[in-house]
């Protein structure tokens, strides 16, 4: 029973009335399982909410998220996405640079602008991978084409996202809770050296929390990935 309470009080913390698509409760966790194509659950991701400020009109905050593959042996990651609200667009970034220097046994606590800078150039990263939700987004609106390239695990990784769109609002239950969600959809073209994957990718977000559940299928229609939010706590 105490359980079930910490876990709605941590979702009540989280959900606020502002509208920003993500959660700005410094230390709530925010717990996800992705799946593949066959249901079967390939890794979980635990996203902390760290470093929450206003700076004038604009709120931030990250997510800093432990990856655990349950197949490989050096099974764990970790990833940042940079989140931040304007008041009309919440606004949402991963730092790609911030995998590689925690896997080069760097100190996380002097991860800066200038270290992202170097891992940057390491990478020789280019784009923009960041993506906007906008309160005022209607259904059918579309969302701007984006693309990326960086060197991750030796080999090239080039990324378009196109045919971006706002799909409505859609009510999704999970076992973290329910939540109305703001629904997109897009095109992600992924090419590593020779080898092209394209997936149609839908996600939802709701308001104070951020992703709850995303669905990639690949070009025959089929499932090929899921990640559902499965639990927050605080």
């Amino acid at each position: 029973m105490k359980k079930l309470i910490f876990t709605v009080m941590a979702l009540v913390a989280c959900h606020t009335m502002q509208a920003q698509y993500f959660c700005s409760e410094n230390g709530a966790q925010l717990h996800y399982v992705n799946y593949d194509g066959s249901g079967q659950s390939v890794s979980n991701e635990t996203a902390t909410v760290v470093n929450v400020s206003n700076e004038g009109s604009m709120k931030k905050a990250q997510y800093l998220t432990k990856i655990v593959n349950n197949k490989a042996k050096n099974n764990t990651s970790y990833t940042l996405f940079d989140w931040s609200y304007d008041g009309t667009n919440t606004v949402c970034m991963e730092d790609l640079a911030y995998g590689p220097y925690i896997k080069g046994n760097s100190d996380p606590e002097k991860y800066d602008t200038a270290a992202r800078t170097v891992y940057r150039e390491e990478m020789k990263y280019e784009g923009d991978n960041s993506f906007t939700l906008s309160n005022e987004a209607k259904p059918g609106m579309t969302m701007p084409d984006r693309s990326f390239s960086a060197i991750l695990n030796s080999l090239r990784n080039e990324i378009n996202v196109s045919g971006a769109a706002y799909m409505g609002t859609e009510m999704v239950s999970t076992t973290a809770g329910k939540f109305n969600c703001l629904k997109i959809s897009y095109l992600h073209r992924k090419k590593v050296v020779l080898k092209t994957t394209t997936w149609r990718v839908t996600e939802w977000y709701a308001v104070g929390v951020g992703l709850v559940k995303s669905e990639a299928y690949d070009t025959k229609g089929k499932l090929a990935a899921k990640t559902l939010l499965v639990k927050v706590v605080k």
